[in-house]
């Protein structure tokens, strides 16, 4: 079979979701290309397709003949199977899904400034094509320099979106500043608006997504027409995506109070409760909020306001170099910095946003093309200090609450075998209709009554145990926990997201270099330098045994001299993330020093040469630290020494995570039952109970006396309550409804951590 002289294939949603879609694509040469296509598979049979559509519009722009053809009067969520024929030959065959028009659940991805990164910006293509959703809302930026050769290696790495049994997944795209004009976003993906903004609606009237283009003015007509469309929306739920945030997490960038004063109050006023925002190479979540001007807890123009109020996400890391999540308000929810997209779930009751961390691309699993909202083997979902989740709900509806009370993150436990699993959950507005309980990424059974539990029996290994409680609208609440088993081995290998470069000439902290030298820069005169290597969400428990530890670099060119260098790690249990504070890196508290002098390097490789030597001994000693949790972060620092400091061609240099490898931190540790299981505490008669509670907390412990006391915290750490154990009892009538985390303090000052409690 000849094939066509077409690629650089590419999906639109310029109008209704299930009865339209855009196609569109490179024709490099033949002639009458038309787009051939039906509900039944023919393959690459052009003829026996029962439909054709040639094509509506040619744009010869960024050195591409763009072809686009609208395929319409299509029947919604039914697969549609195409080819696209000329005089040369037939495509091969593609085919995308409508979209539902009734108020079913539905999944997206949103995300932007994917830029001149190719490698995360292929793993997140790569992920589209794996978690299948309805649709990509991408926020701009998609190219750096919006010249001919990017945008055709942009289009290249968009075919990762294709998945391997040739489905296509529809882009709704945003315009940003490295956008050079808006006929980049018009002429690349035909969009509905020569000004790139408009309005898409799924379902009958479940979803509307309004793309705004913030590289033009925000008032005027732009702020006409979107006054104009949100008067008349009936939809469900609304969302906003545009490229420039209001209140940038980024401190370098610039206030987007163009956006802030035009649209912010619009979108308070008219229900948007979700609004996705790029730019600036961080990551966020905000809470609910609405728009002040003053008082207490007004900052920035914004306050929390949970039942009706407006959450911000972003802000863009789908490939563009990553800065510092360092402006934070106190509406902000959790920032970080690492390469992401949102998952996003929308039902009628609900929405679920969930951050992707795309870096591990390759090892995670497939959805099936039915699947709606599930999440693959192996996806790593963000869960930061306030939950993975961030759940907008009906204002109507409250969601359940859900605790797992059996185990605590971190915990370890000797013997497995029929342990109890336990979870308290409650619903204010209606009742809990079962709770599923999830071991590993299985699920293994639904629980309908309370108390909710289950016996299961732990093989010797780590775990993870997660809940899920369904209330009777549909809506959910989630818990997870980490737990380790018996005597067992294990290897993990955490990639960085945060390496950095301290100039020593004046401190100042690189963050976003492309590689990192060990330890001369002589890229504008940067001189001698500190590297700093974070590696958050390392996930080994508590008091394990560390039987070798070692980060793995991948060489950025060829270097042979003798080099000497230091590698110290940081002397925390929970290493904050580099921010661009001079000296943030040699200013911290380190262990003693292990001597590097590694053997010559060449460009690629990374095996044991750009090894360090074993830090078992150092990482031994922070794990040992009772204040050590799994899932915390280690840092270390890599400074000369010897000729290091004396010669500036006695270095190394390595990849970095914003160039092609990022270093990786090797741990490989043990955990032994006869060592660890030395808690007299544990084998104590210990009971806890009504749980959920309302006022009166019993705590049922024979070897408690008066000098035991109790401490509550919220979920965020913070302190709410600290008093002596008197009979075996606490008054908490007057603590906010929530959960709490409980630490009982014995006679000798030892902190047991118990496990979470729910205030009704």
């Amino acid at each position: 079979m000849l094939l066509a002289s077409n690629s650089r294939y590419r999906i639109i949603l310029t109008d209704t979701p299930s009865t339209t879609i855009m196609i569109g694509w490179e024709q490099v040469s033949g002639t009458s290309p038309t787009v051939y296509y039906g509900s039944t598979d023919h393959n690459t049979a052009w003829a026996n397709y029962p439909m054709s559509k040639t094509v509506d519009r040619v744009i010869s722009y960024k050195g591409m003949n763009n072809n686009f053809a609208k395929l319409t009067g299509l029947t919604p969520n039914t697969n549609y199977y195409f080819v696209i024929h000329d005089s040369e030959g037939t495509s091969q065959r593609y085919w995308f899904k409508t979209a539902p028009n009734t108020n079913e659940t539905m999944s997206f991805i949103s995300g932007g400034d994917s830029r001149n990164n190719r490698l995360p910006r292929q793993n997140a293509n790569s992920l589209v094509a794996k978690l299948k959703p309805t649709a990509v809302f991408f926020g701009g930026d998609m190219t750096n320099g919006d010249s001919d050769s990017e945008w055709q290696d942009w289009f290249d790495d968009w075919q990762l979106t294709i998945a391997t049994d040739g489905r296509m997944f529809p882009i709704v795209p945003t315009r940003g500043n490295h956008e050079g004009s808006n006929n980049s976003i018009y002429h690349l993906f035909n969009v509905p608006s020569t000004e790139a903004y408009y309005r898409i609606t799924f379902g009958a009237n479940l979803y509307s997504i309004y793309t705004l283009n913030s590289e033009i003015a925000a008032g005027g007509t732009q702020f006409t027409w979107l006054q104009n469309q949100l008067a008349t929306d009936n939809a469900l739920w609304k969302s906003a995506q545009y490229h420039k945030p209001m209140r940038p997490h980024n401190g370098p960038k610039s206030e987007g109070n163009d956006e802030y004063n035009n649209w912010a109050q619009l979108f308070y006023d008219e229900g948007v409760r979700l609004v996705y925002e790029s730019d600036s190479h961080t990551v966020k979540t905000t809470w609910p909020v609405k728009p002040c001007s003053s008082g207490t807890n007004c900052e920035e123009g914004f306050e929390r306001e949970d039942i009706l109020g407006t959450v911000y996400v972003g802000e863009g890391c789908w490939g563009a170099p990553l800065r510092a999540a360092d402006d934070s308000k106190v509406w902000t929810r959790d920032v970080g910095s690492f390469n992401q997209f949102k998952w996003v779930c929308v039902s009628p009751a609900q929405i679920e946003v969930k951050t992707i961390a795309v870096d591990n691309a390759a090892s995670v699993g497939e959805n099936s093309n039915n699947s709606v909202c599930e999440l693959p083997t192996g996806i790593n979902v963000w869960t930061p200090s306030n939950g993975a989740i961030v759940n907008i709900i009906d204002a109507a509806l409250q969601a359940p609450a859900i605790a797992i009370t059996s185990q605590a993150n971190g915990d370890y436990i000797a013997n497995g075998t029929n342990t109890l699993v336990s979870a308290s959950a409650t619903d204010n507005d209606g009742t809990i209709t079962q709770v599923e309980f999830i071991i590993n990424g299985v699920s293994i059974g639904n629980d309908t009554t309370a108390p909710f539990e289950l016996v299961y029996s732990f093989a010797d290994g780590a775990h993870q145990i997660e809940t899920i409680a369904y209330d009777n609208h549909g809506l959910t609440a989630h818990d997870t926990v980490a737990i380790s088993v018996g005597s067992f081995s294990e290897v993990i290998d955490v990639a960085t997201s945060d390496d950095v470069e301290q100039k020593e000439s004046n401190g100042s902290v690189y963050l976003d270099s492309s590689d990192l030298e060990l330890v001369y820069d002589s890229y504008n005169f940067n001189g001698y330098q500190t590297i700093g290597v974070r590696f958050a969400n390392v996930n080994i428990p508590q008091n394990a045994i560390i039987n070798n530890a070692y980060i793995q670099f991948t060489a950025d060119g060829n270097y042979s001299n003798t080099t000497e260098l230091l590698v110290f790690v940081e002397d925390a249990v929970n290493s904050v993330p580099y921010q661009a504070v001079n000296y943030d890196v040699s200013s911290r508290n380190y262990t003693t020093s292990v001597y590097w002098s590694p053997p010559a390097w060449n460009s690629g490789e990374a095996g044991s040469a750009q090894r360090t030597p074993s830090l078992a001994a150092h990482i031994q000693n922070i794990v040992d630290n009772g204040s050590w949790t799994s899932g915390n972060a280690l840092a270390v620092k890599i400074e000369g020494t010897g000729v290091s400091l004396t010669s500036s061609s006695a270095k190394r240099k390595a990849e970095s995570s914003e160039g092609l490898a990022a270093p990786v931190l090797h741990v490989e540790y043990s955990m032994s039952a006869a060592v660890l299981n030395t808690d007299e505490f544990l084998k104590k008669n210990f009971n806890l109970y009504p749980n959920p509670v309302d006022d009166i907390l019993y705590i049922d412990l024979s070897e408690a006396n008066n000098n035991w006391s109790v401490q509550l915290f919220s979920l965020s750490g913070t302190l709410m309550y600290s008093n002596v154990l008197e009979n075996n009892q606490l008054n908490i009538a007057h603590l906010r409804k929530g959960m709490y985390l409980i630490n009982i303090i014995d006679d000798q000052g030892k902190i047991h951590y118990t496990h979470k409690m729910m205030k009704k």
